[in-house]
């Protein structure tokens, strides 16, 4: 039964519009994710923008709740239905249908197509709405329909906007994997489970005084995981059809076997004997035993899980145990890689902060759980490519990025994987020492260590430690943070301008959108329809020295997109120049260009409209970017996606999923690609066509754009892409091509900047320039012989300086047995000195370990090499010394070098390294 179609395909024929499922990344700067069906239409709820037509909607929205204020991340993988991503079936009335449809509607759904056994249903609505209670009856029977009070069935956005009642559909599980004593209507427990909410927003509340709404409208919600549990008799929505083929990879990475709950209820039944043999057998399992977490489960989660029975036997508690830890290890894997998936496929990566830090949260909880499980190498990526094969069929992009998805999952966890087992030595060693120091606080110092050096999220300890009933010392944890001056603060920064509350409705409602004719020319005569202060109000002028918005009713500005920046310009009357357009931007469908007046202006006066020749270079950037996105795909691969760009007069920029860097031999192919498509002088060949025609024609797309049924599709020869951008008429327009950088943004994400156009003109007259000083500098024509030349001197006086300054036996050393022990802090040498004194100090001895911190301007490096001394590893030696900097790195048993960025803590970093490396050598 595919219950997703079904409701979209019934809602449908109810007169609702069927909405696609918005970008988890909102265009709300207040939200973090999508948490909600009704996200898409706030603006409307709110009143900002007009009520579209029809006046109905429905939806099947993906949701994540993993940061902010809605964080279910911490639950997932020890309740039946928290998820990091769900789907939310919705429909919506926007001041059309109210209560007496909704209600009908939902309880025609619920028995009629998905054809619940009514006696199973029950009903909820606010204690004072006799409205909705009245309703109700006329399709359950008055006794099953309970009232309850605001805590839980009254709904409001904030303190201030829509709210009212809710009325909600619940379904009787029955009692057989449920005591009863404790489960109640909008409780705890899962017998009697809400599948559907209905919101009657019917107030709006100010100053805490609440009005009657003109237009009463609906918003109504159905977790889908929760209604696939329900029509496939499950107990837990991690139990079903949907998360099935991913316990099966997980299956086979593990070699574990996936109980569902009501199997584990079985185990527990003290009767079921064979079953209970089977669960002590795995106990002695020497892999599992050899995992000294996976006994840490908390008591308390079996004592409060009411679906598995009590059985008297101590073993057999044990195991069932044993047994829910690995289901729990399972249920965070499944969880999280959908999450995973689908936050990559929509261009969020990886990253220190914001989104993109809540993404390597929880990519980081979900390795953790396969460590858990005996895994000890990179495993995620797998379950997250059977993410993309399950779910891709609905969520077509899935299948589209499938590959650079895995590719970017497995590089990050690889990077995580290099530091875990360190991690979680140290986690270890700090319980035993709580243990035998009687604390019950974990260290905030570790904690900090935990997450600086080796990359634990700090919410990652705390799930640790919640399996052993112990909290952090949070007070010392943000100390740390503190010290550190907040490196990788885990807090979000909003994204984008704070939501404006201007007058946009007004405007739409009263215009409509403007008509944008910046295609065809570069000039308009146009009419001043509005203008609007900096706080986007009405006003009906704008004097002279204001800056504020002007709406015109033809403009030739061509909007803020995607990466090209809003075009610039001029209003103008018939005698003189009267604004300057300082920006043009989108909101609401309305174009509306920012201007500082120079000269009063009035609305309704006529004016021309005048673009900014920059937008010829800007042009030529974008053009430029869509061949630079083809070349990527022909030189990289195919799993080359955009993640983000910006393109102005004289620069672009193009952020890319890629794993590693781009060597340099690959950016001189790719260069030489896009020039080689410039000097094809290929025609512009702009056409309007059917999405679905574009696709199949193999234009390329950007996840989050809004495309409408027909979409303009620019294409430059091979490059074909969606795009309503401005672009040149023709590639030759764009000139040369230059590649100025290429650096890495985020895990998994590269960046190149270029210019072309008159910026490649000025980019290639000032090499020719310092070329010609480099000649005059070397004396010499030749510029690399020069170089050469001058390169040879410098090596020898090098040598010379090292030899004659600082010597190998020149250095303070101790001897410890027969093996030599050298520790120094030299700020005279650099990192390459350093390792040439390295070098020679294992040429001159037979056992000697010698670590050397040398100081650049703010730069530290550590190098560090061992001869003849085999139980001293050099990489282990540079790491625990980089730990106390502030740094990493490692290397070979016999070289290492790593750096550091806190020279405060270079005495205690030399104390470590003498301690570290006599505590080693000694014990042999």
């Amino acid at each position: 039964m595919d219950i997703r179609s079904l409701y979209l395909d019934y809602f449908e024929k109810k007169g609702h519009k069927v909405y696609s499922s918005m970008p988890l990344v909102p265009d709300d700067a207040s939200l973090l994710f999508t948490n909600a069906g009704m996200v898409q239409f706030k603006d409307i709820f709110t009143g900002k923008i007009p009520i579209p037509k029809p006046p109905r909607a429905t939806s099947s929205q993906l949701c994540i709740r993993a940061g902010g204020k809605h964080n279910d991340l911490e639950n997932v993988g020890y309740t039946a239905r928290h998820h990091t991503l769900f789907e939310m079936l919705g429909n919506f009335s926007f001041g059309d249908y109210f209560k007496k449809e909704a209600i009908a509607f939902a309880w025609e759904f619920v028995t009629q197509i998905l054809k619940f056994d009514k006696n199973d249903l029950y009903v909820t609505v606010h204690e004072s709405d006799d409205e909705a209670f009245n309703l109700w009856c006329e399709h359950i029977s008055p006794d099953r329909i309970k009232r309850m009070g605001d805590k839980d069935n009254f709904w409001q956005m904030g303190d201030t906007g829509p709210c009212g009642p809710c009325s909600e559909i619940y379904v009787d599980q029955g009692d057989k994997y449920f005591n009863t004593s404790e489960d109640y209507f909008g409780g705890d427990g899962d017998r009697f489970l809400e599948i559907w909410n209905l919101v009657f927003m019917q107030y709006e509340q100010r100053d805490g005084v609440r009005k009657p709404l003109p237009k009463p409208s609906i918003d109504t919600g159905m977790g889908l995981e929760r209604v696939i549990a329900l029509k496939e008799g499950k107990i837990n929505n991690f139990d079903t059809s949907l998360f099935a083929p991913l316990m099966s990879v997980i299956e086979r990475l593990t070699g574990e076997k996936y109980y569902h709950d009501d199997e584990i209820y079985n185990m527990g039944n003290s009767s079921r004997t064979q079953s209970l043999r089977e669960l002590d057998s795995r106990c002695v399992d020497e892999r599992l035993s050899s995992i000294s977490l996976l006994e840490s489960t908390q008591p308390a989660n079996l004592a409060h899980d009411t679906r598995i029975a009590n059985p008297t036997n101590k073993d057999s508690i044990e195991s069932i145990k044993e047994i829910k830890t690995i289901q729990a290890s399972f249920r965070v894997i499944a969880d999280h890689s959908r999450s995973v998936a689908f936050l990559l496929a929509q261009g969020v990566n990886f990253d220190k902060e914001g989104r993109g830090y809540v993404l390597r949260r929880i990519l980081r909880r979900a390795v953790r759980h396969g460590y858990l499980l005996g895994l000890r190498k990179a495993f995620l990526y797998e379950v997250v490519g059977a993410v993309c094969d399950s779910m891709g069929q609905h969520y077509t992009y899935l299948i589209e990025k499938k590959d650079s998805i895995q590719k970017q999952c497995k590089a990050e966890e690889e990077r995580f994987f290099e530091t875990i087992e360190s991690g979680m030595e140290l986690f270890s060693k700090e319980l035993d020492s709580m243990k035998s120091a009687a604390k019950s606080v974990f260290s905030g110092e570790t904690a900090f260590k935990l997450y600086d050096t080796f990359g634990f999220p700090l919410d990652l300890t705390q799930d640790m430690l919640r399996e052993h009933n112990l909290n952090v010392d949070l007070a010392a944890f943000e100390s740390c943070m503190q010290e550190q001056k907040n490196r990788s603060k885990a807090s979000w920064k909003g994204s984008g301008d704070a939501a404006k509350d201007g007058d946009f409705k007004e405007l739409i409602t009263e215009f409509g959108e403007n008509k944008f004719v910046g295609y065809e020319s570069m000039e308009s005569s146009s009419v001043i329809l509005a203008m609007l202060d900096s706080n986007f109000k009405r006003v009906l002028d704008l004097k002279s020295g204001e800056e504020g918005y002007i709406l015109l009713n033809e403009t030739p500005f061509y909007p803020e997109s995607g990466g090209p920046v809003g075009d610039k310009g001029s209003i103008e009357s018939k005698d003189s120049k009267i604004a300057n357009v300082i920006d043009t931007k989108k909101y609401f469908g309305l174009n509306l260009s920012k201007i500082k007046a120079l000269k009063p202006l009035k609305i309704g006066e006529k004016v021309i409209a005048k673009v900014s020749t920059e937008r010829y270079e800007i042009a030529k950037h974008h053009s430029a970017t869509h061949l630079l996105h083809y070349a990527l795909r022909e030189i990289l691969g195919t799993h080359i996606a955009q993640a983000g760009s910006l393109v102005e007069a004289n620069r672009l920029r193009f952020d890319f999923s890629h794993t590693k860097p781009v060597s340099s031999e690959e950016l001189e192919k790719i260069q030489d690609l896009v020039n080689e498509k410039i000097m094809e002088s290929s025609v512009q060949i702009c056409e309007i066509m059917d999405i679905e025609k574009a696709k199949n024609k193999g234009a390329m797309a950007l996840f989050g754009e809004k495309y409408g049924n027909e979409v303009r599709v620019i294409t430059f020869g091979d490059s074909i892409e969606l795009c309503g951008g401005i672009h040149v008429a023709n590639t030759a327009e764009i000139g040369s091509f230059y590649i100025i950088k290429e650096s890495g943004v985020s895990s998994g994400v590269r960046r190149i900047e270029a210019v072309c156009g008159h910026a490649a003109y000025l980019h290639g007259k000032v090499a020719l320039d310092s070329i010609k000083e480099a000649k005059e500098m070397l004396k010499a024509q030749d510029v690399l012989q020069g170089i050469t030349r001058l390169k040879t001197e410098l090596k020898e006086l090098k040598n010379r300086g090292v030899q004659g300054g600082v010597s190998v036996k020149k250095l303070d050393f101790e001897m410890i047995g027969n093996a030599k022990l050298i520790v120094s802090f030299l700020d005279s040498i650099n990192a390459n000195e350093a390792k040439d004194l390295v070098d020679k100090a294992k040429n001159e001895n037979e056992k000697v370990a010698i670590l050397i911190i040398t100081l650049s301007g703010e730069k530290i490096a550590i190098t560090a090499g061992v001869k003849g001394i085999s139980g001293l590893k050099a990489g282990a030696w540079v790491k625990e010394v980089a730990s106390i900097l502030g740094g990493n790195g490692g290397g070979r048993d016999d070289f290492a070098t790593a750096g550091g960025k806190d020279s405060s803590k270079i005495p205690n970093a030399i104390n470590t390294a003498k301690e570290y490396a006599n505590k080693i050598i000694i014990s042999l």
